[in-house]
Order: C-alpha cells, then sequence, then structure tokens
C-alpha cells in the first residue's frame, strides 16, 4: 500500500500538479459506460446512446462497443439524461463524453466528464451513420446541432479493438522498434484508424496504440466474428504487440455472451496472460517460406537455370533441415520437395503435407494436411522470419545458418531497462540488501509509471543510472550479486 500511495502521488504530481489523492468508493465488478453528448452555442444538447468500455488493462481500454450489451430503453435514458445535465450545467459546447461506472444492479455512478472526442467515438459513429468530426465543426462555426434527440437512431452493433505496441506476456509492457509490415483487412465492412504504415517506427515517445480496427454488424454476435475474422487478417509484425490477445479476447465465452466487466481481463488471465506455446504447424512454415525464400534468391544467381529446376536434384529427393529453439529446446524440420510447389515436413516422428498455392514477398497461401492458410510475413536475415497466421503471431530463427553466440549471458541478478523511458527513482543504493519483489526503481514511459522490482534475494553491487535520466531499453539499470553467491 505505501508504495502504490506513492506511486499514486508522483503520478498525480507529474500530470496534473498536485499530489493530493481522493478516496473513492469501490464498485465491484462494474462495467464502464459512457454516453456521448453534443451541445451548441443555443442551449441544445443530445445524447447519442452509449458505449460499453469495461475490457481494461491498467484502467485502459482495449475492447469498446455500442450499444452496451445489458442496456434497456429505460437505463438509456436515465443514464443520457444525467450526461445531459453535466454537460448544461457547465453550459458546455461541443462534443463530450460522460463516463460513468455501472453496477450489477443497474445503478450508475458518475466517473467524469471527458470534453473531447474520444479515441472509441469511430462506435457510435456506426451505429448512428453519423460523422462526430463533421459535426464538432458544424458547432464550432456557430450552427445549431444538425438532429434533435428524437431523431438520432441506433442501428446494429458496433465493436472496436485496439492494437497496442505492447507486449501482454510481460505485463502489458509497451514496446518500441521498426514496422517491418503492416496489414490490415482487405474486404469490406471493416473500418481502420491507424497510426504507422510498413516501414515506420514506434517510437518510446508516445502512447502505444497504434491502430483501432472496428467491425459493425446488424446484430453482436455478427459484429463479434466479423472482427475476429478481420483481425485474423490483420499483422503488425517487427515488434511485440496484442493482436493475437485480441483475438483470444473476443473468443472468450464470457465476452460473447455480454458479461465483461472492468474485471474481466484479471478474471480470465491473472497478472498477465501465458504466452501460447509455438505450434508445430508455425515451424512447418517457417521453415517452408524460408526455403522458398532461399530458392529464389538461388534463382537470380543461377543464370539459365528455370525456377521450377531448383528443387530437383540428380540424387532423389532433396532434404532441408532448419532449426528452431522452442523452450530451450532445439527442435529440427527436415523438409522434402515433392514438386515445384509440394513438400513434406518431417518434425520427429509427424509428417506434414505442403503445397505452397501462392506466395509473394509479404504474402503466401499455403495448405498444411490439406487445410488452408492465408498469412502474412516477412524475413528481415537469411535466419529470421516474422509470420501472421489466422491463428497466431511468430517470430522465428532457423539457428542452422546462425553463429554460435559469444559472450556470457546477463545474469539473473542483472535487472535492464525494458523499454526507452525517464527513470523517476532510484530506491536503492550500492551495498543495499534486498529481497526478491522489492522496488529497485520507477520507470516513466508511454505515460504509465512502472516499478521495477528485484528478481532475487541479495546486494546491490551496481547502480547504472540516476533519477531524472533518460535511458534505453537494455541499459543495465541494477545489478544484484544473489544471496546463494
Amino acid at each position: 500500500l505505501e508504495n502504490a500511495i506513492h506511486m499514486a502521488q508522483s503520478e498525480a504530481q507529474n500530470a496534473f500538479g498536485s499530489s493530493e489523492l481522493i478516496i473513492e468508493k469501490a464498485i465491484i465488478r462494474p462495467r464502464h459506460v459512457e454516453i456521448q453528448v453534443f451541445a451548441d452555442e443555443f442551449g441544445n444538447t443530445v445524447h447519442l446512446g452509449e458505449r460499453d468500455c469495461s475490457v481494461q488493462r491498467r484502467h485502459q481500454k482495449v475492447i469498446e462497443e455500442s450499444p452496451c450489451p445489458v442496456m434497456t430503453d429505460e437505463l438509456r435514458a436515465a443514464m443520457g439524461e444525467a450526461a445531459i445535465g453535466a454537460a448544461k450545467a457547465v453550459n458546455y459546447v461541443g462534443a463530450g463524453t460522460v463516463e460513468f461506472l455501472l453496477d450489477q444492479s443497474g445503478e450508475f455512478y458518475f466517473l467524469e466528464m471527458n470534453t473531447r472526442l474520444q479515441v472509441e467515438h469511430p462506435v457510435t459513429e456506426l451505429v448512428t451513420g453519423l460523422d462526430l468530426v463533421e459535426w464538432q465543426l458544424r458547432v464550432a462555426r456557430g450552427e445549431t446541432l444538425p438532429l434533435t434527440q428524437d431523431q438520432i437512431q441506433l442501428n446494429g452493433h458496433a465493436i472496436e479493438v485496439r492494437l497496442y505496441a505492447e507486449d501482454p506476456y510481460a505485463g502489458f509492457l509497451p514496446s518500441t522498434g521498426p514496422v517491418h509490415l503492416f496489414a490490415t483487412p482487405s474486404a469490406p465492412g471493416f473500418r481502420v484508424d491507424s497510426g504507422v504504415t510498413s516501414g515506420d517506427a514506434v517510437s518510446p515517445f508516445y502512447d502505444s496504440m497504434v491502430a483501432k480496427i472496428m467491425a459493425h454488424g446488424k446484430t453482436r454476435e455478427d459484429a463479434r466474428q466479423q472482427l475476429i475474422r478481420g483481425l485474423q487478417e490483420t499483422a503488425l509484425l517487427g515488434l511485440p504487440n496484442n493482436r493475437d490477445f485480441l483475438i483470444d479476447l473476443l473468443e472468450q465465452p464470457e465476452f460473447a455472451k455480454g458479461e465483461a466487466t472492468t474485471a474481466f481481463i484479471a478474471d480470465c488471465y491473472g497478472d498477465q496472460p501465458t504466452k501460447p506455446s509455438v505450434s508445430e504447424e508455425s515451424l512447418v512454415l517457417a521453415a517452408c517460406l524460408q526455403h522458398r525464400l532461399g530458392r529464389a534468391i538461388a534463382a537470380t544467381k543461377s543464370l539459365g537455370i528455370a525456377p521450377e529446376l531448383l528443387e530437383w536434384s540428380s540424387t532423389g529427393r532433396a532434404h532441408s533441415i532448419y532449426s528452431y529453439e522452442l523452450d530451450e529446446t532445439l527442435v529440427h524440420v527436415t523438409l522434402t520437395s515433392r514438386s515445384a510447389n509440394a513438400y513434406t515436413a518431417a518434425v520427429g516422428d509427424v509428417i506434414h503435407q505442403i503445397e505452397v498455392l501462392s506466395m509473394d514477398s509479404q504474402h503466401a497461401v499455403l495448405t498444411i494436411n490439406g487445410l488452408r492458410m492465408p498469412l502474412h510475413y516477412i524475413a528481415t536475415d537469411d535466419a529470421t522470419i516474422h509470420i501472421a497466421s489466422a491463428s497466431s503471431t511468430d517470430v522465428m530463427v532457423n539457428k542452422a545458418v546462425l553463429p554460435p553466440s559469444t559472450g556470457e549471458e546477463l545474469g539473473s541478478g542483472t535487472i535492464i531497462a525494458p523499454m526507452h523511458g525517464l527513470l523517476l527513482s532510484v530506491d536503492v543504493e550500492v551495498g543495499a540488501s534486498v529481497s526478491k519483489g522489492d522496488r529497485l526503481a520507477v520507470l516513466e514511459a508511454m505515460k504509465m509509471q512502472h516499478g521495477i522490482t528485484a528478481p532475487i534475494d541479495g546486494t546491490v553491487t551496481v547502480i547504472g543510472g540516476k533519477a531524472n535520466q533518460q535511458v534505453a531499453a537494455g541499459d543495465v539499470l541494477v545489478v544484484i550479486e544473489s544471496a546463494e553467491e
């Protein structure tokens, strides 16, 4: 509690110039429901329905939808009236969002009013058919609201997910780095608002959200299923991101039934989701793609050799071995060519049949054991390939072409900065005895403060930074000599 109070005061002081804290009523497992309001200079104020933003991590929204799955006409009227009352109380003009907590009995509690459009405003646009930015501009130049409350209708259901550059399997830590490939759904029926393109880089200086992906359907289930398909066609390759986690969230039975509250992610995943193991199909995909890329390079270097003959051998079928490290175990894939576009891949005693239906520099369609698998990929060097299939995003490194590593690995007592950021405080000194879990430092990155804790018991031997110093990802912050040593 003492550490939590200290960090809350520090964050409040840095953001708002005041470290004063407020004790509020705790609403257990509420929904986070907000009302979109609009007001003009002539005293006209309306609401445009609600958005359910209950699916959150670290109190930051991940999925938003409209309408709220448990909303009734009576509750919408009551919450809308309260939101309009809040706007009128301050003579508000423009777009605003009034946020509430909704408990399981149907009681709702005011949180705050955001005096702007919000990230999730597109789901309101999709269900109302209105352009809220156009409304902003019209109100700003002195016009009246385009519609009255009775003229505003909600049609169908819309769901939005936030694609973050973060690692869900490492405490949702923001990630930075190059965007080797960013691809979004090509089929109609989706809306994508994005801030990156292929070739960009995600820096540590802004929020970690890189895109919003939305689907609209006649029913909530239509929208949910369509959004899952859209995410399966989406790829963000080059840095850790939450695409796979978003798909898993949308497929959870609790979310499918519309029962998610603000406790949903913690209830489903505990402290953090467990990273799924890399599948055998992913190994086979990586080996096949890397083999094809190698053949393509060979074709450009071979004068007068037809590409289809590159899979031919005078001594029988050609075998290629690819090696990938999974859970500290080296797994070998033996790829054997059956024809110009067909292969068998052996992983231990298991044999997979593969056919390449199409392949260009970033996209491919293969079949594995008869199952069609469209995917996006990018090869960053001879050994490394990034792959996004409908089921997973993986980075595979063929150890067979890597030179042996040199140098000693960092010991378990060496704590490095997980991302670029500002070192707000260093809470230990050289020579201090620490226990596992003790806070060593506080790092601020992407608008969030992250406590750096001791991974082992021991004695601090090195301090790699000082308060108010910028550090880069990978910088050594603290070294602890193990008590056992």
